[in-house]
């Protein structure tokens, strides 16, 4: 059974990416929400390492923000073990 820490760990990296891509890209949750067509809400709970994102949400983001999604991850798991 997988350690609930880590994956707490992990869904917070996601989202600090997630929320760092987004602001480097001067962006706001509404004009992300708007472009992807994923509620604001919804960014707002990832973003705070609370929802799990699936592999298409991902994509959707990640298009979204005009990155690949591969950079989103990479970005997370930089996040990911600076800090543990």
């Amino acid at each position: 059974m997988p350690d609930g820490g880590h994956r707490d760990a992990d869904l917070l990296a996601i989202g600090r990416a997630l929320k760092t891509a987004r602001e480097q890209q001067s962006m706001s949750i509404e004009a992300l929400a708007h472009v992807t067509g994923v509620s604001g809400s919804r960014i707002r709970t990832l973003e705070a390492g609370l929802l799990d994102p699936t592999y298409e949400l991902l994509l959707v983001l990640s298009d979204g923000l005009g990155m690949e999604p591969s950079t989103l991850v990479a970005m997370a798991q930089q996040r990911r073990s600076s800090s543990g």
